[in-house]
C-alpha cells in the first residue's frame, strides 16, 4: 500500500523500534532504586534529552520540565485542565482535544481566524483585554493538522504576555518538520508527540517552563516530578527519545524532500484538473501537506476509491474514531458545506517517494475521469 496518511500516524523508524525492543527485554520500573531501576531511570532522562534538543531547549534544560505523556492528546487536556479556574482563549482552528473543551465548560473563548486559517490577532486583543480573570491561557495550535498553515506563534506569544496571559502551542504536527524553538518562540507551554516523527503510538510529553507549577490529572506514585503518576513506560520513550534524535539530525534533508514531493505533487494536479483547489497554496504551510477541493467529489468516496487502488489518504477531517466529518477548520476559514465535504487531505512523510506521487496522481485521473 501506499501510504499518505502521515499526519495521522507516521512510519515507527528502524533505530527507535529497536530501542523500544531493548527496553522490552528487561523488566524497567525506572522508579525502583536496584540497578535495574536506575538503568529504565537512565533511558527516561537520556529521551528527555533528545526531545530537548528538537524542541530548541538544550542549552536552557533546566529551565524546562519535559513531561512524558501517553499522547498528545493526553498532554492538551493536562494543560487545559490546569486553567479550569481561569480563562482559556483558543483558536477556532484547533485539534480536537483543545477545541472540544468548549463542551464541558464556560470558560473558554473562540478567537477567529481569517480566510486564510490564520488567527486574528485584533480578535485575540480585544478578548484579553477584557478579560478580568487572574489566570488566563491563550492556546494556538502551532500548524494545522489539516491545512498545515502554519501560525505566527512569536506574534501571539507577545500579545498574550502582555496582557499577562500565558501561552500555550499544540506542536505536535509541527515538532520534526520545521524548526520548534520553544526558547525563541518564548512558549510557557508545548504539546508534542511521537508518533508524528518515527517514534511509536502511545507516548507524547507536555513541555512546561520550570517556573510555572502545574497540578496533575493522574494521581498516585508522584512519576514525572508529581505531574504525570503511573509507572513510566520506558520501551515507547526510548522510542520517541530516538525518533526526536533523529528528526533533529535530518530535519534539513526531511523539509527539502517533503517540500520537492509536496510541491510536484500539486503543479501536477494543477495541470490534469485546474479547476481543483490546494487550500492555502501560498500561505506558509508544512513541507508535507496538501488539502485537496475538488467540487462535487465526496470526501468519503475518493478515500474508499483509493484505498480499493492500495492508497490510504485521509479526509480534511478524519480525526476521531475513523469518522468522515465535516472540517471544522475549513469552516471557521468561510469554505462551504460542499467545499468542506469535498476535501481530502496528503500528508507525505519521510518514506515517501516521488514514485508514490506518480501512482497516487495516475488514480486520481482516474477515479475522476
Amino acid at each position: 500500500m501506499i501510504y499518505l496518511d502521515h499526519n495521522s500516524t507516521t512510519n515507527l523508524l528502524e533505530e527507535a523500534k529497536n530501542a523500544m525492543l531493548l527496553a522490552l527485554a528487561k523488566p524497567f520500573n525506572p522508579s525502583a532504586i536496584h540497578g535495574l531501576g536506575r538503568e529504565g531511570k537512565k533511558i527516561i532522562e537520556q529521551a528527555r534529552k533528545q526531545v530537548a534538543g528538537l524542541s530548541g531547549i538544550i542549552n536552557h534544560f533546566r529551565d524546562y520540565y519535559i513531561t512524558f505523556t501517553s499522547s498528545g492528546t493526553e498532554a492538551n487536556n493536562l494543560i487545559i485542565s490546569n486553567f479550569n479556574n481561569g480563562e482559556v482563549f483558543v483558536s477556532a482552528i484547533e485539534h480536537a482535544s483543545i477545541l472540544a473543551h468548549v463542551k464541558f465548560g464556560n470558560n473558554i473563548q473562540i478567537i477567529s481566524v481569517d480566510e486564510n486559517g490564520m488567527v486574528n490577532p485584533e480578535d485575540l486583543k480585544e478578548k484579553l483585554s477584557k478579560s478580568a480573570a487572574e489566570k488566563k491561557l491563550v492556546s494556538i495550535i502551532f500548524a494545522n493538522n489539516e491545512t498545515g498553515v502554519i501560525q505566527d506563534i512569536k506574534q501571539i506569544t507577545k500579545i498574550a504576555h502582555d496582557f499577562g496571559a500565558l501561552v500555550h502551542s499544540d506542536c505536535v504536527q509541527a515538532f520534526g518538520k520545521i524548526p520548534v524553538d520553544l526558547v525563541d518562540l518564548d512558549l510557557d507551554f508545548a504539546t508534542i508527540s511521537a508518533h508524528k516523527i518515527g517514534g511509536p503510538v502511545g507516548s507524547g510529553a507536555l513541555i512546561s517552563k520550570a517556573i510555572h507549577h502545574l497540578v496533575p490529572h493522574i494521581i498516585g506514585g508522584g512519576q514525572e516530578k508529581g505531574l504525570r503518576s503511573g509507572t513510566e513506560n520506558v520501551a515507547a520513550t526510548a522510542g520517541f527519545g530516538v525518533a526526536a534524535e533523529i528528526a533533529n539530525r535530518e530535519l534539513e534533508s526531511r523539509y527539502n524532500h517533503l517540500k520537492g514531493l509536496r510541491d510536484y505533487l500539486e503543479k501536477e494536479i494543477a495541470k490534469i484538473f485546474p479547476k481543483i483547489k490546494i487550500v492555502n497554496q501560498q500561505s506558509e504551510r508544512l513541507p508535507n501537506t496538501s488539502l485537496i477541493i475538488n467540487l462535487g467529489k465526496k470526501s468519503e468516496t475518493q478515500i474508499i476509491a483509493f484505498d480499493l487502488k492500495n492508497i490510504a489518504i485521509s479526509s480534511g477531517a478524519a480525526c476521531s474514531s475513523g469518522k468522515i466529518g465535516s472540517s471544522k477548520t475549513l469552516e471557521a476559514m468561510g469554505f462551504s458545506e460542499e467545499e468542506r465535504d469535498s476535501a481530502i487531505r496528503i500528508s507525505l512523510g519521510y518514506t515517501t517517494t516521488k514514485q508514490d506521487i506518480d501512482k497516487f496522481l495516475r488514480i486520481y485521473r482516474e477515479i475522476n475521469s
